[in-house]
């Protein structure tokens, strides 16, 4: 039931306001919180709350966020001899603004995560060969990225990639990814198809399924999921919540499909089990907050997927 995270830590400076600013507009806001997150910290807490065992690799600063952001890892069971501290950077922070529809604008400074380095990531290599699976975001650098889904290929590591923030990805690092994981904008970027309908984010998942060999799962918000892959195509229902905030849905989705993959599902009960974190997560501000834990995410999925 192991789970490695190689990815970021970051703290959340997270403001709510009536509506998100448009370019170069100032609005007043309501709350401010401070709240440990990062891509990586968020999935690597989302699956140690659905049961697996994590552990997480990745670099945070010698500053106090740095020490907070630990303290959020062990207080969830989660190995963090993995986590370099450095002395040189700031721990990263994510810039955070929350509208009244718990639509989200989000700035990343990297500080710390920038340092990872393949050689940090292969120093880990015990971790990583002794995992069921392997999860990857794209907020530390790409050769780093690179070199975990590498090592993990070689061990026969189940891999999992969720390519966010967007941007564009070369053929050699897609095709050591198992299960790829983008929501509907970036899975237009990463294939040139347009995903603002059922359609549209179907194509795109096969489009991009062609270039990694593997599964592709869009994530299309309150309309639920699509995967494509070399066994066919499907559908993911979602469920029936009051969306407060969706800062960590994604994270949340990922790291609940990293932790029942780890458990041996298949792929419709994984994503069954991904899209109710999901939706979850969405009820709670804040990140690491709203990552929901397995009882409350069984007890939604005995309700009814819409």
């Amino acid at each position: 039931m192991s789970v490695v995270v190689v990815g970021s830590l970051n703290m959340d400076l997270v403001a709510r306001a009536a509506r998100l600013p448009g370019p170069g507009e100032t609005v007043l806001g309501d709350d401010f919180a401070t709240i440990p997150g990062g891509k990586g910290a968020n999935q690597a807490v989302a699956a140690a709350r659905l049961g697996a065992r994590v552990a997480m690799i990745g670099a945070v600063g010698t500053d106090d966020l740095g020490d907070a952001l630990l303290d959020v890892l062990a207080s969830e069971g989660i190995d963090a001899s993995g986590v370099a501290r450095v002395a040189d950077r700031p721990s990263g922070v994510a810039l955070i603004a929350v509208d009244e529809a718990g639509e989200n604008q989000i700035v990343v400074a990297a500080g710390a995560n920038a340092t990872v380095t393949p050689e940090h990531v292969r120093a880990h290599e015990a971790h990583i060969a002794g995992a069921a699976v392997v999860l990857v975001q794209l907020e530390i650098p790409l050769p780093a990225v690179q070199a975990a889904l590498e090592v993990a290929r070689a061990s026969g590591v189940r891999t999992v990639l969720d390519p966010a923030p967007a941007q564009p990805l070369p053929d050699s690092l897609l095709q050591l990814v198992d299960i790829a994981k983008p929501n509907e904008s970036e899975a237009e970027l990463l294939t040139g198809v347009a995903t603002h309908d059922a359609d549209g984010a179907h194509e795109a998942a096969a489009a991009l399924a062609d270039r990694t060999g593997g599964i592709v799962v869009v994530t299309r918000g309150a309309q639920g999921a699509c995967w494509a892959g070399p066994d066919g195509r499907g559908d993911v229902g979602t469920y029936a919540v009051t969306a407060v905030d969706a800062t960590a849905a994604g994270d949340a989705f990922s790291g609940a499909l990293a932790a029942a993959l780890a458990e041996g599902a298949e792929l419709p009960e994984a994503l069954e089990l991904a899209s109710a974190a999901g939706a979850l997560a969405t009820t709670v501000a804040g990140a690491s907050a709203s990552l929901p834990r397995r009882a409350a995410v069984e007890e939604l999925r005995a309700g009814r997927a819409r």
